[in-house]
């Protein structure tokens, strides 16, 4: 429960360790014709209301595939949600596995967590401690550290997310591929590189799934429904 000195922190200290709004923009390269059809056939089709909350079904689906093909590990299409890109996933993750007060264990660039631990009081660290809440990494992170923190994490019951977007590295290691992490870990990931501008990401997995789920909801109730089918058209052809 947030207390009133939580709630009436300045906002100018909530904001301190966000980004800088005038940072450049990603710039997409040129869409493929198919995926562009296919956001005009959704505009002309009607879909510019709501869409299922989750996301729609076609893409969570294909997300819990890929999971599978990729990096065999099993993940139900009702466990995955649809963000407004990783930025909105990497929020929700913040606000429902990292406590006030708790820590953030972040043994890479912690650059992209930085402003949504300060939004709900966590800290960020970069070796364990005993208020350690969540573990966050990439594929990026050396792959010896993250093994080693993935054992503390086990047995500590840290919660884990693991971000796959924007990664310059891409290797078949998840650690969800440990059956005793699995249900503790969250996925990541997005097409804000390709899909500049689109806001299109998605969290998937864990047993916090549908809690992550409502507090998407809260922020955003569902992401574009066209940005979602064009999405899908791109991963359908282009991954």
């Amino acid at each position: 429960m947030k207390t009133p000195q939580t709630l009436s922190r300045p906002l100018a200290q909530r904001v301190a360790g966000l980004d800088d709004p005038r940072a450049p923009i990603a710039t997409a390269p040129d869409l493929p014709a198919s995926v562009l059809d296919a956001a005009c056939s959704a505009l002309d089709r009607g879909e510019t209301h709501y869409t299922d909350r989750p996301g729609i079904p076609e893409f969570r689906a294909w997300v819990a595939d890929h999971l599978r093909e990729r990096y065999a590990i099993s993940v139900d299409p009702s466990e995955v949600t649809i963000t407004c890109g990783s930025t909105e996933a990497r929020f929700v993750c913040m606000t429902r596995l990292a406590p006030p007060g708790s820590a953030v264990l972040c043994p890479g660039d912690a650059s992209r967590i930085r402003g949504a631990a300060d939004l709900v009081g966590a800290s960020i660290v970069d070796s364990i401690q005993d208020d350690i809440s969540l573990l966050y990494i990439t594929p990026d992170d050396y792959r010896e550290t993250s093994i080693e923190l993935l054992q503390r994490a086990e047995e500590n019951g840290w919660w884990i997310v693991y971000d796959l977007s924007f990664a310059a590295t891409s290797a078949p290691f998840h650690p969800a591929q440990n059956e005793k992490l699995a249900s503790r870990v969250v996925t990541i990931n997005a097409l804000s590189g390709r899909l500049a501008g689109w806001r299109l990401g998605w969290m998937a997995g864990s047993e916090m799934a549908l809690r992550l789920r409502a507090g998407k909801q809260a922020i955003t109730i569902c992401t574009t429904a066209v940005s979602q089918w064009a999405g899908l058209e791109w991963v359908r052809t282009q991954i």
